[in-house]
């Protein structure tokens, strides 16, 4: 759980990699309650080291295991639902053409048939290099789901920094709130020359 909540917090992910943080996970409780119910100790390494554990005790652990993958399926079953959706941002490749909506059928074909030009891209950069005029509505469909909050983490992040710059010391900071949270949590760079190149006059001790 712990390696699960690390690996669902950080910038640049976007709600496909959040869904399959969480698949893994599922697959990897399944695959526990499968191996305990077999007597495999193999990935419990305290288990393991014990030389007879209660096969009730055993029973309860496999149980436990059901019931969190169960409660799982059931908090996160509205990604379930986009799992079409999701595969045509992620893998545009490899979906089925004809599984996906009608609108994006014809787009999907061309693509899949120029596939070379595209390969070792990452996903922004891939879906900013589409033309268009060729792929209106894949890179309306990217915008979408690219979109979609995958955690609160950024929401968090922000708090953090208020908190540690607003104080009793700044009290004229107010005025530039939101414009100082726009850059801290942004991973953009200012142009900084660019800048400087707009005022006529300047202090370089300011």
């Amino acid at each position: 759980m712990n390696n699960l909540n690390v690996k669902m917090q950080g910038k640049n992910q976007f709600i496909d990699d959040i869904w399959a943080h969480l698949k893994a996970f599922k697959l990897k409780l399944n695959l526990f309650a499968g191996q305990i119910a077999k007597n495999d100790m193999f990935h419990f390494s305290r288990l393991n080291s014990i030389p007879s554990v209660n096969e009730e005790k055993l029973k309860n652990y496999e149980d436990g295991l059901k019931k969190l993958h169960f409660e799982f399926e059931r908090r996160f079953q509205v990604f379930s639902a986009i799992q079409t959706e999701l595969d045509i941002f992620t893998m545009p490749f490899n979906v089925n053409c004809e599984a996906v909506r009608l609108d994006l059928q014809l787009e999907l074909i061309e693509l899949q048939s120029n596939k070379q030009s595209f390969l070792n891209m990452p996903k922004l950069e891939f879906y900013k290099s589409l033309s268009k005029v060729s792929f209106p509505n894949l890179i309306s469909h990217a915008q979408k789901i690219s979109s979609m909050f995958a955690s609160s983490y950024i929401c968090e992040q922000v708090f953090s920094t208020m908190n540690l710059r607003k104080n009793y010391f700044r009290s004229r900071l107010a005025e530039h709130l939101a414009s100082f949270f726009r850059i801290s949590t942004s991973h953009f760079e200012p142009q900084y020359k660019e800048l400087l190149k707009m005022k006529s006059q300047f202090h370089s001790s300011h």
